[in-house]
């Protein structure tokens, strides 16, 4: 089975080698092809416009499902939880629309040790963390209404899985994403 992954610099796996990114541990951890379709710094408008410009249609084409991951970058932006949550869901709708099956990803939280000074520009941290927060609940709630599955990776991954910046994943994070990723799949093909 092909499971179409969208995201950003956590899915495409931003400073660790292709062999070490979870899409491709996942890979062969479950004998699935994991697609790796993660671009440094995405947004969700950007993810959302990249799905609807080709990818739901190769989706479609060979009955991938689609796992959605994003968000962080919208806030780094100064973009508020609403327009995530709004991009991120319109992939999972436009997927089920189609026929396919969606499921969600919610990252960790940023290291406490983030602050403004890693940040280009002026960027208010406190604000990111708290929004991303809201972002997340959000999301599941909403996930959870609509029959969308979730993993939510946010008790899994902590600062020891964070690489040197305390954003973006180490390689024992992107292998505990993994191991969480085959689990999942494993776990719902037998319900």
């Amino acid at each position: 089975m092909d499971i179409l992954c969208l995201g950003d610099s956590l899915t495409y796996g931003y400073g660790v080698p292709r062999e070490d990114c979870w899409c491709t541990l996942s890979s062969v951890l479950t004998r699935h092809s994991f697609l790796n379709f993660g671009v440094n710094g995405a947004t969700t408008g950007e993810m959302l416009e990249r799905w609807e410009s080709g990818l739901a249609a190769q989706a479609s084409a060979t009955k991938a499902e689609v796992f959605v991951m994003g968000g962080l970058n919208d806030l780094f932006m100064g973009i508020g939880p609403a327009v995530p949550l709004a991009n991120v869901l319109a992939i999972c709708e436009q997927a089920i629309a189609a026929g396919l099956r969606p499921a969600v990803g919610m990252p960790m939280q940023i290291s406490p040790d983030v602050d403004e000074a890693w940040c280009d520009g002026p960027i208010d941290v406190d604000w990111v963390r708290s929004a991303y927060a809201e972002l997340a609940e959000a999301l599941l709630a909403q996930c959870r209404e609509r029959g969308i599955r979730t993993i939510d990776f946010r008790p899994l991954i902590g600062p020891a899985e964070l690489s040197f910046d305390g954003i973006h994943l180490n390689r024992q994070g992107h292998r505990r994403m993994a191991e969480a990723v085959a689990a999942f799949w494993k776990n719902d093909r037998k319900s």
